[in-house]
């Protein structure tokens, strides 16, 4: 019986830190430039282009927070 329960209370701690975490630091660095904003050229350093997952910001919404959003976004509409 023990086990179990063990395992529920590490599952709900990591679902509180992760909605912690999201609340606190909603965005990351995009993977696709690694928060550079701009793709570099490997044969031409001083050539560039503009990101196309961030649009040249660096950053991108982290999953869970874009899910928070959305319910966010669907309960005001409700109301």
């Amino acid at each position: 019986m023990r086990g179990p329960l063990t395992a529920s209370a590490i599952a709900l701690a990591l679902i509180v830190i992760y909605v912690v975490r999201i609340a606190l630091f909603p965005l990351k660095d995009c993977w696709c430039c690694k928060g550079q904003g701009v793709h570099r050229s490997e044969s031409n350093p001083k050539h560039s282009r503009r990101c196309w997952w961030c649009k040249n910001t660096g950053k991108r919404w982290r999953i869970g927070r874009r899910i928070w959003n959305r319910m966010r976004q669907k309960h005001r509409a409700a109301d």
